[in-house]
């Protein structure tokens, strides 16, 4: 693989293009996709990824409830940009767990640089500079040719803030209750949810919508007893935004 070819595959979830400048709303994560789903190569400091316990050598498996087994670097790419403050959910294996973010997208901007000496920018918060598409902190490589500076545009507001902001929004939803016969979800207001099951393979195992939750305690009944016992992330979208909760199914 030369050197363009391995830029683009790591580096594609932020950096996709090493010839052109962009602004998008991201998370902040660096990484190569494999046969088990989207490996984790690095993560930009200060990102909302950073603030999560998601670290470089954990696989994400699944995006808002949608598997990412099988998927090429553009629909990764467009599953993880979104709008800017949309929460998005990511699902993924850590040392043989699977485990559930919810991580709430930034305006990030990816600048092509002739040096290091060329990184600060202002009104930009730097957040990393890459040599060919690994983090290098701000120092650099010297005479490197791929050199590209990550920035956030405006006030970063961290994941651990930002988490009982998104509970207490207009819409928010959150799993009150889950076993093998009944999935019970609470909303702040009334609306249409939908509910998905996902397994450590990404793969959505059930998923449910109801077009008419009631403000509180909504109930689902279902029949969970061929599920295999394992841990499982809930995915639940209501009113525009997404909660996350890792589950495990005896």
């Amino acid at each position: 693989m030369n050197t363009l070819m391995k830029f683009a595959a790591v580096a594609s979830i932020f950096a996709a293009s090493a010839f052109a400048d962009e602004s998008f709303g991201g998370v902040g994560v660096v990484y190569k996709l494999t046969k088990s789903g989207v490996e984790v190569q690095d993560v930009i400091p200060e990102s909302p990824i950073a603030e999560t316990k998601i670290k470089a050598g954990d696989v994400i498996v699944a995006i808002d409830g949608a598997s990412v087994q099988g998927k090429g670097a553009r629909e990764v790419k467009n599953a993880l940009r979104g709008l800017e403050n949309k929460p998005v959910v990511l699902a993924y294996v850590s040392e043989g767990d699977t485990l559930v973010e919810t991580v709430r997208r930034v305006k990030l901007s990816v600048k092509r640089l002739n040096s290091v000496a060329d990184a600060e920018q202002p009104e930009k918060k730097l957040l990393a500079v890459l040599d060919d598409g690994r983090v290098v902190g701000n120092m650099g490589v010297s005479g490197s040719d791929n050199l590209e500076g990550v920035y956030v545009d405006g006030t970063l507001i961290s994941a651990t803030e930002d988490k009982p902001q998104m509970l207490a929004k207009e819409g928010a939803a959150k799993l009150a209750f889950f076993s093998r016969n009944v999935i019970r979800v609470k909303l702040e207001t009334a609306g249409a949810f939908a509910v998905s099951v996902v397994d450590s393979n990404g793969d959505v195992v059930r998923s449910f919508t109801e077009k008419n939750g009631r403000a509180g305690i909504n109930s689902i009944f279902w029949d969970g007893s061929l599920v295999p016992g394992g841990r499982y992330a809930i995915s639940i979208e209501h009113n525009g935004t997404v909660c996350g909760v890792n589950i495990l199914l005896k």
